[in-house]
């Protein structure tokens, strides 16, 4: 026939052609469908499993079971959520040698589905959905219960933004995790207790049995203490608690120490008043001593300031320097992926004394534009500041220093030290004790992610945790736009309007010039 002239010779061989291309088409798309590939062109490989996560699933050796509640016909964004958990739980299966399996059932489907996600604990979610139109709210339902032998985790509602791959990870090293690391928490010298801390205490006691550390001056610290946490004492510590820490310290033990320098109540006329801490003698004595100031910085957050305006109170939101919003973090895992923390009168930190046996890396600093008040702290919001306010740069708050340290007890004659020198440790030291603090009663607020991602990772770190803090802070993160001057924002306006009427201009002269060159070489060359 001559449809197949100059390319088959006969009809059916040009069947058996496009058998053999059918054929082929279907064996590629089979094994498509088995292959796991994707291009993760994020700046963190947000959708990539991490090195962390393979080590948690390979560890798997019993089965666990996934029951994932997800309703169906959502809304685009809620849609691809879905999408992304079933690849997450795709890649944990693969590298859990298949010890990890999975079932997606739809609540909306029918009563009987609906009363099991509820009974499981998956929290409905109010969603808008448009039709013909229209938009309606729907419940829906996103969230997986976590079966391993006899324990369950669930996951009763996933939100938009979250790390999927982290609590994927989160609840399977819970689940299978043989003995949770203790971590103590020092109390009696008027530091927060854990119920002021929710959001810190909920994420550390995911991973670790946090406990209640009292009277070290007479038991000391417990040897079993992976880590020990200092935050915010009001008071001072007897010389034998002071010792008790020291020794732990010597013996190679690890501690974050979250410090206030500045007792700063805006309510008693806006004066600080220095904090006589005798924390001071063991920071000074590890090189890395938090200094007696606090930091003002233009990059800060907002807070309500009560004026009055013909007789009435009003309140207005003003940026104060002293609540910074600390914006630049060391390169290292502790750090690594924090974009904004809140340190609330925080002071900075000395980290010039470092030895040849220590090893000091800086995790926060100050924007470019900041400063530091010292003795005189007045702290009034109504008080006004210029640029010569703010003419230090990259000041430093939090720190980690690593090595050798030596005991603050060592030239003391009326105290006896066992150990003079330590073991190979390190110490993680913040310039604020408040930071990770919500309070209590009616005085409780949500504290920023970030400042409990950067508490809470010092002590994963200084555990040697499994690595999952890399992956706490691996999300959907906040891009803000930079800011800029009321000149340049108006240069930006005229040039967004003129440069496109000056490119058209420029291109059409540009034509025109081409043409009549053409027209000209078409003259002389006589055409």
């Amino acid at each position: 026939m001559k449809a197949f002239d100059g390319f088959l010779k006969t009809k059916n061989e040009g069947l058996i052609q496009i058998g053999l291309v059918l054929g082929i088409a279907v064996v590629l798309s089979i094994f498509a469908n088995h292959l796991i590939w994707r291009a993760d062109l994020t700046e963190d490989n947000r959708y990539t499993l991490s090195g962390a996560s393979e080590q948690i699933a390979d560890q798997i050796d019993d089965p666990i079971t996934v029951t994932a509640y997800f309703s169906e016909d959502l809304p685009p964004n809620l849609d691809l959520l879905k999408d992304e958990f079933r690849n997450f739980l795709d890649e944990f299966r693969a590298y859990s040698g298949g010890n990890l399996e999975y079932r997606f059932i739809n609540p909306n489907e029918n009563d009987r589905a609906e009363a099991e996600a509820q009974q499981a604990g998956i929290q409905p979610l109010l969603v808008n959905v448009r039709e013909r139109d229209q938009v309606s709210q729907r419940r829906a339902y996103l969230g997986a219960v976590f079966q391993y032998e006899n324990q369950q985790e669930i996951l009763p509602a996933i939100q938009p933004g979250t790390s999927l791959e982290y609590e994927i990870a989160l609840i399977i090293q819970k689940l299978t995790i043989e003995r949770k690391p203790k971590v103590g928490f020092l109390q009696g010298h008027g530091e927060p207790t854990q119920a002021a801390m929710p959001q810190a205490m909920n994420q550390l006691q995911q991973l670790y049995q946090v406990v209640d550390l009292r009277n070290v001056g007479s038991n000391g610290v417990p040897p079993d203490i992976e880590v020990l946490m200092v935050v915010g004492p009001e008071e001072p510590l007897s010389d034998s608690e002071l010792l008790a820490i020291d020794q732990y310290i010597m013996s190679g033990g690890k501690v974050v120490f979250a410090i206030n320098k500045v007792n700063a109540n805006l309510q008693a006329g806006g004066i600080g008043q220095p904090i006589r801490s005798n924390i001071d003698r063991l920071l000074e004595s590890y090189n890395i001593p938090v200094k007696t100031n606090l930091l003002r910085d233009v990059s800060s957050t907002q807070i309500q300031v009560q004026t009055q305006q013909g007789g009435f109170n009003v309140l207005n939101s003003v940026r104060y320097p002293y609540i910074p919003m600390i914006p630049n973090f060391g390169d290292h895992p502790i750090s690594r992926g924090i974009e904004s923390v809140i340190f609330p009168f925080v002071s900075t930190i000395d980290v010039t004394r470092a030895e040849s046996n220590q090893t000091l890396s800086v995790l926060a600093r100050s924007s470019e534009r900041a400063d530091t008040t010292r003795q005189f702290f007045a702290l009034s919001p109504q008080q006004q500041f210029t640029a010569r306010d703010f003419q230090a740069s990259y000041l430093p708050v939090a720190a980690l220093i690593e090595g050798n340290f030596r005991s603050a007890f060592a030239e003391d004659d009326s105290i006896q030290a066992e150990l003079t020198s330590s073991n190979p440790t390190s110490l993680v030291v913040f310039g604020d004790g408040d930071f990770v603090i919500n309070g209590t009663g009616q005085q409780q607020q949500n504290m920023p992610e970030d400042n409990i991602n950067i508490f809470v990772n010092s002590v994963d770190w200084l555990v040697d945790a499994s690595g999952l803090m890399e992956l706490r802070t691996k999300g959907v993160t906040s891009r803000p736009l930079t800011q800029v001057s009321d000149q340049t924002k108006t240069g930006l306006k005229y040039l967004n309007v003129l440069l496109p009427i000056f490119l058209v201009i420029g291109y059409g002269f540009y034509r025109y010039r081409t043409a009549q060159s053409r027209r000209q070489k078409w003259i002389e060359e006589g055409i």
